[in-house]
């Protein structure tokens, strides 16, 4: 009987280091949409007013995004992030040890639910659809009340390819001709719920800003986010089909945003005299932001510890900051930073991602 329909019960999506055959789950995962785009250009000529052909100058390039809910560290490992505050969370992919991954999209039979039916998940009648060669191009956290904090993956590869089982060759394939690369075999090891927390909790999240003309302390944060835009350059030569190389582009500039209701405006000088702005052209700090995103726990003492994860952007500068306030609703403030990403043991312009952390 044809399969009707495939839902997210019966999809697990797994991620694996170039060259190796054994993927790792990723867990609490929300979406995730794949695709390719093919771009052609026409051939014309004199005499002829159609196109005598439709050609393609460059490989289609093989799009992937997909979100889950923070957990505890464990998708970021997977996908290549260092958990550090001696090193950068890019470093293993700036370095290139980690910069290309496999992701595999496992799909159950129809009607089980891939996490709890193992035998089933892989058993002969899965199906399995491989993107091969992918590079990480963005990495992005939010988190705001009344919601869970997620993060939000796009990736670009060389190659899809789809599989009547769970095991196969990679999709990994030869950048000169495109032909596969057929010496490693994968096998879809056995989907699982995870081993972490269920998920991070917006009444658990913990952020202190000072020095940018509001009481931090008074500060009522409402959201946040942290995007990290990690473009790259595809790196192209003669005799080649597909791109030899796709390496990252620099500089890499990360941005942060935090809204919240204003309780107190900080200020010093009551006297007149004082210039916010020249103090800032002049002085020009740069800050240091720490979102810490504490444990699931039945305490209610607001202790927040231990953190499950802890995002550190050090080196950020303000960029804007923008006040709003009109009848009914509770006055506002939107702060913009952004902070350039150093090399990989820069630390004091870089993005660090910790987790399993006793104090802020």
């Amino acid at each position: 009987m044809a399969r009707k329909r495939v839902i997210y019960q019966s999809e697990a999506l797994f991620v694996a280091p170039s060259g190796s055959g054994s993927p790792t789950q990723l867990h609490r995962v929300q979406s995730a949409n794949y695709g390719f785009d093919i771009s052609r250009t026409d051939v014309n000529q004199y005499g002829q007013v159609g196109a005598i052909d439709r050609v393609l100058l460059e490989a289609p390039t093989v799009n992937l995004d997909f979100s889950y809910y923070l957990n505890s560290g464990q998708n970021e490992s997977a996908l290549g992030f260092v958990l550090s505050n001696t090193r950068s969370a890019f470093a293993e992919i700036m370095t290139g040890k980690k910069d290309l991954s496999n992701y595999f999209i496992l799909i159950s039979p129809e009607g089980t639910d891939a996490n709890i039916n193992a035998f089933e998940a892989t058993g002969v009648n899965s199906r399995t659809i491989g993107i091969g060669m992918g590079g990480i191009t963005s990495y992005s956290v939010e988190a705001g009340v009344g919601t869970l904090p997620t993060a939000t993956v796009n990736a670009e590869g060389l190659n899809m390819k789809f599989y009547p089982a769970s095991t196969g060759y990679l999709p990994e394939i030869d950048p000169i001709n495109g032909s596969g690369l057929n010496d490693v075999i994968f096998k879809i090891p056995t989907p699982n719920s995870g081993d972490g927390y269920s998920v991070l909790r917006p009444g658990d999240i913990l952020l202190n800003v000072s020095g940018v003309g509001v009481n931090a302390s008074d500060l009522k944060i409402q959201s946040f986010s942290i995007n990290a835009d990690l473009p790259r350059d595809s790196i192209q030569k003669l005799g080649n089909k597909f791109a030899s190389f796709r390496e990252l582009t620099y500089p890499i500039t990360l941005t942060a945003t935090v809204e919240a209701i204003v309780g107190d405006i900080a200020g010093t000088d009551t006297l007149g005299g004082g210039n916010a702005l020249t103090d800032l052209i002049c002085g020009d700090a740069a800050y240091t932001l720490a979102f810490n995103l504490g444990a699931p726990s039945t305490n209610c003492d607001n202790s927040y510890t231990p953190y499950a994860l802890k995002y550190t952007i050090k080196g950020a500068r303000l960029d804007s900051q923008s006040f709003s306030s009109s009848i009914g609703d509770n006055k506002s403030v939107s702060l913009k930073f952004s902070a350039p990403i150093g090399g990989p043991t820069d630390l004091n312009n870089n993005l660090f991602i910790e987790k399993n952390i006793t104090s802020a």
